[in-house]
């Protein structure tokens, strides 16, 4: 049972920044700065050898109790990487970004409601990704510019939580309603046995594509998704599985896939992860998981599939520091059995403060 816990705790701290240092506490006023240090050596199919920036970020969050179980909050993110043209991170060290920047309350019994640029609840889906850097199939929209998100607070194990997305405002523009969707997200976990829990959450997204410059139907359309997923966790060992869908409606194959020289334009894509994790160690696990991707155009024959391995373990110097090796392989293959095969490896570092 104690292993378990130390490995619980140190989990919630590499998912939370949990050390963050209050600042300021007087009068019912409380600031707390926090953040992450990530750095990563790796190795790719088609790179050099190269050092990365995987997510470094300061996090600076604010409160005001208001009474009566009421407080009023505020937070930003700033992270550490330029965007290229697509707006991916480059994973570099050379700019600065407000990731995120929100404010809202908070009802102690209720739940929480905030508003601005944010994680959606979806970001919280996906249990079966074990990884630092390679895993996770959940197709969600997880993180918006403008958005209102609601998460309730947690009665016996279940919590859900409801985001909306404001999306492009500009009327009789080109990409008006740009953005605009909704999401929804239920989250429950309950011990089912002595040092035995079970987790099951899902959730679900719609977020719509317009662009008036295409006069055909392929201008408007929604990319809804979906992701369900499910772990076991006993002792020391955990095994999971989630399994997501994504789709352009309309007729579209509004959806990108597969590589340069394997790819395909898609109208649906299917993901299934299974991942097992093992705590060795107090502070060191081993983990690994198997990936399988599937996409399709809206009509016939053409499919682009993916099969994917990754193996990986860390060691924990304090509850604050960690180092990782993950490794992976990742398969591409056509319709016409023309495939395309990209590995990755790398050596990681993070310090939580």
């Amino acid at each position: 049972m104690k292993k378990t816990l130390v490995a619980l705790a140190v989990a919630a701290v590499a998912a939370t920044s949990a050390n963050a240092a209050v600042v300021y506490n007087q009068d019912g006023t409380k600031v707390e700065v926090g953040g992450q240090f990530r750095v990563l050596l790796t190795k790719n199919s088609g790179e050099r050898a190269d050092l990365k920036n995987p997510g470094s970020r300061v996090e600076i969050k604010a409160s005001q109790d208001l009474g009566n179980g009421f407080s009023a909050l505020a937070a930003t993110q700033l992270r550490f990487s330029a965007r290229d043209e697509a707006g991916d991170a480059k994973q570099d060290f050379n700019d600065i970004e407000a990731y995120n920047v929100y404010a809202g309350f908070a009802q102690d019994q209720i739940g929480t409601l905030t508003f601005g640029k944010q994680n959606t609840n979806q970001d919280d889906l996906g249990i079966s990704d074990y990884t630092y850097d390679l895993g996770d199939v959940k197709m969600t929209h997880n993180h918006d510019k403008k958005a209102a998100k609601f998460r309730s607070v947690e009665w016996n194990g279940f919590s859900f939580g409801a985001d909306y997305f404001f999306g492009d405002a500009k009327k009789d523009s080109d990409t008006e309603q740009n953005g605009k969707g909704w999401g929804a997200a239920l989250f429950y976990t309950a011990e089912i046995a002595n040092d035995t829990t079970l987790t099951v959450n899902g959730g679900y997204t719609k977020v719509k594509q317009f662009d008036r410059t295409d006069l055909t139907n392929n201008g408007d359309y929604n990319e809804s998704a979906y992701v369900v997923g499910a772990e076991l966790a006993t002792g020391p060992f955990a095994l999971a599985v989630d399994w997501s869908e994504k789709v352009s409606t309309n007729d579209t194959n509004a959806l990108d896939f597969g590589t340069d020289e394997v790819g395909i334009d898609a109208h649906k894509i299917r993901a299934l992860e299974v991942g097992a994790k093992y705590n060795y160690l107090e502070n060191a696990k081993v983990y690994g998981e198997y990936q399988y991707w599937k996409a399709t155009p809206n009509s016939g024959d053409d499919k682009v599939t993916m099969n994917g391995f990754i193996l990986g373990t860390d060691y924990w110097f304090t509850k604050q520091v960690v180092t990782y090796l993950e490794a992976g392989t990742f398969k591409y293959k056509n319709q016409d059995d023309k495939s395309d095969r990209d590995n990755k490896i790398g050596v990681g570092f993070r310090v939580y403060f």
